[in-house]
């Protein structure tokens, strides 16, 4: 009461007074408070440290029973790969892994109305052979159409001439991707009341034998009423290198009348 008269007092005064006394009361008080606050930071800090570290131990424990739960998956797959494998060998049924034949460089782009096409810098001398297909990381580009000594035309799937026999992945329905000299392919020959959605993926159904099975074509990107577009899985937009695949399932003419020759007398 005697503080509060005195400020009342003062106040009549001018308003300046209390305020020079609150100031010089502040400094006073703040090394006081710098002090007294020290401990509770402290205290603050190894709280949440230990919050920090409990966090950190949950954690620990959520990856602990991630991997053991992914070693377990590995096992499986392990064992699932050695019994295939073993089967393989049973029925006689040959791998469907595909041999690489060349990695080649794009030199050339064939932009044309009328073309969707590449050249790339690998020919006879690297083995590379009419009708391989290629690739890149993401899936099929198309297929080898002119080989040269050291160079090769290759095909895109998105060319007005490319038709890829294909099956829907999630249901497996067949039908055929064709090319339409834009940026999208165009489901063909769909089987009535198919379930298609967008983002299906479109794999090769390996019909035909001009391609090998269970390739990445493309992904569903649109369903309208009378047509189904595709988005190519391969970047086509941005090639630089790319996979020519050592894959002949149907031989080639050249190579049959070939061996029709060899095989007459004095051929």
């Amino acid at each position: 009461m005697v503080s509060a008269g005195i400020f009342l007092f003062l106040e009549a005064f001018g308003p300046g007074i209390p305020s020079q006394i609150r100031a010089v009361a502040n400094d006073v008080v703040a090394p006081v408070l710098y002090v007294l606050e020290r401990p509770v930071r402290a205290v603050q800090a190894g709280l949440e440290r230990l919050a920090g570290a409990g966090d950190i131990y949950l954690e620990n424990q959520n990856l602990r029973a991630r991997n053991e739960r992914l070693r377990q998956w590995r096992d499986a797959a392990l064992q699932l790969g050695r019994e295939n494998d073993r089967l393989r060998q049973i029925l006689k049924v040959p791998k469907r892994e595909v041999p690489l034949a060349a990695t080649a460089h794009v030199i050339g782009v064939g932009g044309g109305t009328f073309e969707r096409s590449i050249l790339v810098d690998a020919g006879s001398s690297d083995n590379v052979r009419r009708g391989f297909p290629v690739m890149d990381e993401s899936g099929l580009l198309g297929r080898v159409i002119q080989v040269g000594r050291w160079s090769s035309r290759v095909l895109l799937v998105t060319d007005l001439n490319s038709r890829i026999p294909v099956r829907i992945e999630r249901s497996g329905a067949l039908a055929i991707a064709e090319g339409q000299n834009e940026r999208f392919l165009r489901l063909r020959f769909l089987p009535r009341d198919t379930d298609v959605q967008v983002g299906d993926r479109i794999v090769t159904s390996g019909h035909g034998g001009a391609f090998p099975p269970n390739v990445l074509v493309a992904r569903v990107s649109e369903v309208e009423a009378d047509y189904i577009y595709l988005e190519p899985a391969g970047f086509l937009g941005t090639l630089d290198y790319v996979r020519i695949m050592a894959y002949r399932a149907v031989p080639d003419e050249s190579d049959v009348l070939l061996s029709d020759k060899e095989a007459k007398p004095g051929g």
